[in-house]
């Protein structure tokens, strides 16, 4: 077979699109690590989670993407900024997350915010603490926060700093350890 033919996709065979070939290039040795740390019986819990994460990863492209139009951010290539009607808008959204503690019943799940930003970026570091605080969040260890509402539009916000975005992670979760502190913190009543 000659390398011109090994090149073009055979007859029959489906182009993916964008969006799958997106879902498919975030499947990450992460998920793979889940499949073989799962037993042979619960292959369908592996394609939950790993369904879970690709579809975390589409309704983040699209928030970014929502930003943008209203013009919250800038995207030039591959890197993020805020402009300052963001800036404004980040403002709102964090006394809208912060409202949410009085007025939002519980969904039973924990929001985490973590983040690493080093030394050359230590304002920015000091600006997101700060903006957490304003909103809401309690610190659970050094640069790991903690809410119990639907907060991502806020961390997209903060992490549409491009200097940002790498050092933040955002996720959900069921459980956290001492959580009956946690709820009295946050005067929840399950």
């Amino acid at each position: 077979m000659s390398p011109e033919n090994l090149r073009q996709p055979r007859k029959g065979v489906r182009r993916l699109g964008p969006i799958e070939k997106d879902i498919l290039s975030e499947l990450t040795l992460g998920d793979m690590l889940y499949s073989f740390l799962l037993s042979g019986h619960s292959t369908r819990q592996f394609f939950k989670l790993a369904h879970e994460r690709a579809t975390y990863r589409h309704r983040r492209k699209l928030a970014i993407e929502r930003l943008a139009r209203e013009q919250f951010i800038q995207i030039r290539g591959s890197r993020l900024s805020i402009t300052a009607t963001g800036q404004n808008a980040l403002g709102q959204v964090v006394s809208n997350t912060f409202a949410l503690l009085k007025k939002t019943p519980w969904d039973r799940k924990w929001r985490i915010v973590v983040f690493d930003i080093p030394e050359p970026y230590a304002a920015l570091r000091n600006m997101v603490r700060g903006i957490l605080k304003k909103a809401g969040f309690l610190k659970l260890q050094q640069s790991v926060w903690v809410f119990p509402h639907e907060c991502e539009e806020l961390v997209t916000l903060i992490k549409a700093e491009s200097r940002l975005s790498q050092y933040i992670l955002y996720g959900v979760l069921d459980r956290i350890d001492d959580e009956d502190r946690l709820k009295r913190l946050f005067r929840l009543h399950t």
